[in-house]
């Protein structure tokens, strides 16, 4: 049977054509997945049996190279996807598996995966033996813990970890130099340690929900950083070099402790989008005005009378909360 039977036998079985892509005539690429779909996974509410069909039908696209199965339930996945050995990216997210399939491991050439939300509690150390992965999504999961040897994925450029299950944030992330976007957070995270600074690659980073105070000193390090996350911690004041942090573009700090600013604030001469909603400034912070490239801020829900003349006069400024605005991070 050909790979375009087999595409059309998948699309008989899920009633409409899934997105796939050709090489040829080998299908390299497939997704289960339709963000139009109300459901997202267009299988998610099949029966058993036509959850199998299709994966066996799956199983036989040797060829393949992307494949997307996110928000399907399917449970768990067969052994037969061994056969796929020429996947690149892999994304399984929502599935509902207790456990990394085992095929996972085999999958040497593998640059992108993606497990989030699925109650997954251990992670193997083989999965470090994928020496290609670039990207590594393992939000939404219920981690005990990281096995060591996270660092010898030394093209990782993605990790995700928040809502993860992990209680600390593990020593050994500072050591994959090669980050460029990070996110940690939805627990009790308390501290970050002065060994971010490694992380001179990164561009994006996100720590969200956790009880952090403070940030170290080496934040002001990361010269790459376009656009950071900070919001629901516990920051009571910034360190006060991060105006040296000229390349940054956006920052939230929502739903902080913050009072005050640092001095060298008003240096941060690329920044183009503020939140410091939900705060605890009494007076609109001096240093904003400096801000020449400020297009947006976010300044509600904070004990303060908003001066409207200190403000950046370019920059356009949410001074109440938006109607129906659950978060602005």
């Amino acid at each position: 049977m050909s790979d375009r039977e087999i595409v059309e036998k998948i699309t008989r079985v899920v009633g409409r054509e899934p997105v796939s892509g050709f090489r040829g005539d080998r299908c390299v690429a497939l997704s289960l997945h339709d963000s139009q779909h109300p459901f997202g996974g267009l299988v998610r509410h099949h029966g058993t049996e036509a959850k199998k069909a299709v994966l066996a039908l799956v199983s036989q696209l040797h060829a393949m190279e992307h494949l997307d199965l996110r928000k399907n339930m399917f449970g768990e996945l067969p052994e037969s996807f061994q056969a796929l050995v020429g996947l690149k990216s892999l994304n399984i997210g929502s599935n509902g598996l207790s456990a990394v399939p085992r095929f996972v491991y085999e999958l040497s050439l593998l640059e992108q995966l993606f497990l989030g939300s699925n109650p997954i509690t251990v992670i193997d150390e083989r999965l470090y033996e994928l020496c290609h992965l670039r990207s590594l999504h393992l939000h939404k999961l219920r981690l005990r813990g990281l096995p060591e040897g996270l660092s010898s994925l030394t093209g990782l450029e993605t990790l995700h970890l928040y809502l993860s299950g992990l209680r600390i944030v593990p020593a050994e992330i500072y050591r994959c130099t090669n980050l460029e976007t990070l996110s940690l957070g939805f627990s009790p995270i308390t501290s970050l340690s002065e060994d971010l600074a490694s992380l001179q690659r990164l561009k994006y980073l996100t720590v969200a929900v956790t009880k952090l105070r403070a940030l170290p000193d080496s934040f002001c390090t990361l010269k790459s950083l376009v656009a950071t996350r900070l919001y629901k911690n516990r920051i009571e004041t910034l360190p006060e070099n991060i105006g040296w942090m000229g390349g940054l573009e956006q920052l939230s700090l929502y739903a902080n402790r913050l009072s005050a600013l640092p001095a060298s604030f008003g240096q941060l001469s690329g920044l183009r989008k503020l939140n410091l909603a939900a705060n605890a400034f009494s007076a609109v912070p001096q240093q904003l005005a400096h801000l020449s490239r400020l297009e947006w801020l976010a300044i509600f829900d904070n004990p303060m009378p908003v001066a409207s003349e200190v403000l950046p006069p370019h920059a356009a400024a949410v001074k109440t909360r938006p109607f129906g605005a659950g978060r602005m991070d």
